[in-house]
């Protein structure tokens, strides 16, 4: 069977394979789509053969483009299919051919059962089968884990108050103190507002706003350090109270939380990458809009490299960068008269 080539954003293809006659198209589809914990998004539908089609996945449901396109509910056998997915964690290839079995295969060539891919036991397949529109409701809370208390959430939002009080080594333009938690918003905010760059589509932007809002949580404990002042010391004695307090959470949000802090200090995924340089932006972001006469002699140099081989990560992000590299020289320019 042919394999596909996956690319560097991360995007994959289920590529030209030919359905035998009881491939179910638009049932394979639902199914895709009800894997919450592992397929984030489809991307497209692409049909080959004499009249190649495209269709953007994310502006139809499989039932809309069913409608649209109602040719394809039997879409007979010998023509090709391609889907364009997203998933967490490795690629993984759907390759499914005329007459023979469904394979799928990781970036490491390591075969992947179909139901661990679709995220769901038979049972639950069939239950999307029965009723199609719960593809689209959202991962259910998973059985046999208690859901968090009201008192749990409270205790954990009492500590993460602390993030308000806590203040950071920058003013804002009203000449303040900003705080960890303002950071944290507005970090989450950019992340937000990229969703709709054409460079960050094939990101799982959810996940990187999840890191932004989360991501300095352990200054709960410690409080803010500057960049400059930080030593492995301060790191470890932050890590390990977060680590603390995250292991004592519901069974739910404890996996959520140490699943996104492993990924984050990994910094092997785009998400995690993305969610780097959105955190030292928004810093230099917000030192230009502070009065440069809180700026340290030392932070002259260091609004001009902080964050800049983060920044690399695509070239609308570069493009970003430079145009905030451009508004510190016309403040340092300004301050100085030129």
């Amino acid at each position: 069977m042919k394999k596909t080539g996956v690319s560097t954003s991360g995007v994959f293809t289920i590529k030209e394979y030919l359905m035998d006659e009881k491939t179910d198209i638009p049932m394979l589809i639902r199914r895709l789509q009800a894997g919450p914990e592992t397929i984030q998004e489809i991307v497209s539908y692409v049909f080959e053969g004499d009249d190649p089609l495209q269709i953007d996945a994310r502006s139809f449901s499989v039932e809309e483009f069913l409608k649209q396109y109602p040719q394809m509910q039997s879409y007979g056998p010998g023509l090709a299919f391609d889907v364009v997915i997203r998933t967490e964690g490795q690629p993984v290839t759907v390759e499914l051919t005329q007459g023979e079995p469904i394979v799928c295969t990781n970036s490491l060539d390591k075969e992947v059962e179909l139901e661990d891919l679709l995220g769901m036991p038979d049972g639950d397949a069939a239950e999307h089968e029965e009723n199609p529109e719960a593809a689209d409701s959202g991962a259910a809370p998973e059985q046999g884990v208690p859901d968090m208390t009201p008192a749990e959430l409270l205790e954990i939002l009492r500590v993460a108050e602390r993030l308000k009080c806590h203040t950071r080594h920058c003013d804002t333009s009203s000449g303040r103190r900003e705080s960890v938690a303002e950071h944290s918003w507005r970090a989450a905010l950019l992340a937000m507002l990229l969703s709709g760059v054409s460079d960050f589509r094939s990101f799982d932007m959810n996940k990187v706003i999840r890191m932004c809002l989360i991501h300095d949580l352990g200054e709960a404990f410690t409080g803010d350090i500057p960049t400059f002042e930080k030593t492995s010391e301060h790191t470890d004695a932050e890590l390990t109270a977060l680590d603390k307090w995250v292991g004592g959470f519901p069974e739910a949000q404890r996996r959520e939380f140490e699943g996104l802090y492993a990924e984050m200090k990994a910094m092997e995924t785009p998400e995690a990458r993305l969610y780097k340089a959105i955190d030292k932006i928004e810093a230099v972001i917000q030192h230009n809009e502070s009065d440069i006469k809180s700026w340290l002699p030392l932070e002259y140099d260091l609004q001009m490299t902080y964050g800049q081989e983060e920044a690399k990560i695509s070239p609308w992000f570069q493009a970003l960068r430079a145009q905030v590299d451009l508004q510190t020289e016309e403040k340092i320019a300004e301050s100085k008269g030129m």
